[in-house]
């Protein structure tokens, strides 16, 4: 049992088809904007670059890369042709 002080928010997100994602699998949806665009998901691969239907600076959580291997993207397109790019530390 958690202690009262330490609360968190738990998103269950929606679940999305991998056909309209732009995936091999399908993918969870966190958050979208106000134009229904995905803001924030996740997902086992990284969707193809002119997926539809993410923001600009959507974040997508790659939930199947190795340990110690970049799993952070921001779409870096448009909402009509996605382009996501892994997010890397500055050295």
């Amino acid at each position: 049992m958690r202690s009262e002080r330490f609360k968190a928010l738990y998103l269950a997100g929606e679940d999305f088809g991998n056909e309209a994602a732009g995936t091999t699998g399908d993918i969870i949806v966190y958050l979208r904007d106000k134009g229904d665009n995905i803001m924030w998901a996740s997902g086992p691969d990284v969707p193809a670059d002119t997926s539809t239907g993410y923001a600009r600076g959507c974040l997508f959580v790659d939930s199947n890369v190795a340990a110690g291997t970049g799993s952070l993207y921001i779409n870096k397109g448009t909402a009509a042709t996605a382009e996501f790019s892994l997010v890397t530390q500055a050295a």
